[in-house]
């Protein structure tokens, strides 16, 4: 596949709701991609919606905004959908209080704030979550759980996490450690789950035709895309190559280096 030409950043540019994810996609760590807030910016100028979407879940919505905002981003929570969101909702429906959450402080507090009570003996369901803060105790008492036959659910599947130095473990990874130790696998939120997105797009009341989702995982962020009939570009600024798009049997329908590629046609509509 090759990179998106003028005609193709035209045809994407020209859809009503935009879909970003964040990791590899707006930024790497602390580092923003250039031309991001500009490329925002004239979108909202051109009066299109769009949308930050994450499965990260080691930083709670608020911290999440203090982020964006620290990168002038200039956003609300309207614009923002984490993988805790469905997660927190399928908890809520279900009835489950006391939870064993494999998280950071900053996604605990959340969860309190949420009205959860969070426990290290006896829980109802273990959540794991992307655990920055993850210690050796804490997997032997996720595993016992987990070997009790305790309900699991996980807030993303991501195995590695892009950063300015390299891919680090994410869920998905602490996941499968704990299927070599328990045999188990938890009931999975966030991307590539297709609801992430369909639920807003029902909101707004406008089809999947006319959004188009960014995102640099060909597994979690492109597949949600085409499952949801939405169209899909695939950024090369995180996780995937040229060759993998090659190899994979998940095929964006557009391919651009970073955001960026869009600056100059953005500023053409504007």
């Amino acid at each position: 596949m090759m990179l998106a030409n003028k005609s193709n950043i035209q045809k994407l540019l020209e859809k009503k709701v935009f879909f970003f994810d964040l990791d590899g996609t707006l930024y790497l760590g602390d580092n923003l991609f250039k031309g991001v807030p500009r490329v925002i910016e004239l979108i909202k100028k051109n009066n299109k919606l769009f949308f930050f979407l994450s499965n990260n879940s080691s930083r709670s919505t608020s911290d999440y905004i203090k982020k964006l905002t620290n990168f002038n981003l200039n956003i609300t929570i309207e614009n923002i959908i984490l993988s805790q969101h469905p997660t927190i909702d399928f908890l809520k429906k279900n009835k489950y209080h006391k939870i064993f959450l494999m998280g950071t402080t900053s996604l605990k507090k959340e969860f309190e704030q949420d009205g959860f009570e969070l426990t290290e003996k006896n829980p109802e369901i273990l959540v794991l979550a992307f655990d920055q803060e993850l210690t050796y105790e804490r997997l032997v008492k996720a595993t016992k759980f987990l070997l009790n036959d305790i309900p699991y659910v996980a807030t993303h599947p991501d195995d590695r996490c892009p950063t300015e130095d390299g891919y680090i473990p994410d869920a998905g990874g602490i996941a499968a450690l704990l299927k070599k130790a328990t045999g188990r696998e938890p009931k999975v939120f966030g991307k590539p789950n297709k609801d992430m997105i369909l639920f807003k797009l029902a909101q707004l009341g406008i089809a999947p035709k006319d959004a188009v989702l960014f995102g640099d995982r060909l597994y979690t962020d492109i597949k949600m895309g085409k499952e949801a009939g939405v169209t899909t570009c695939c950024v090369l600024s995180g996780e995937t190559t040229i060759e993998m798009i090659k190899k994979s049997e998940i095929k964006p329908d557009f391919i651009i280096n970073g955001i960026w590629d869009l600056l100059r046609e953005v500023k053409e509509t504007s």
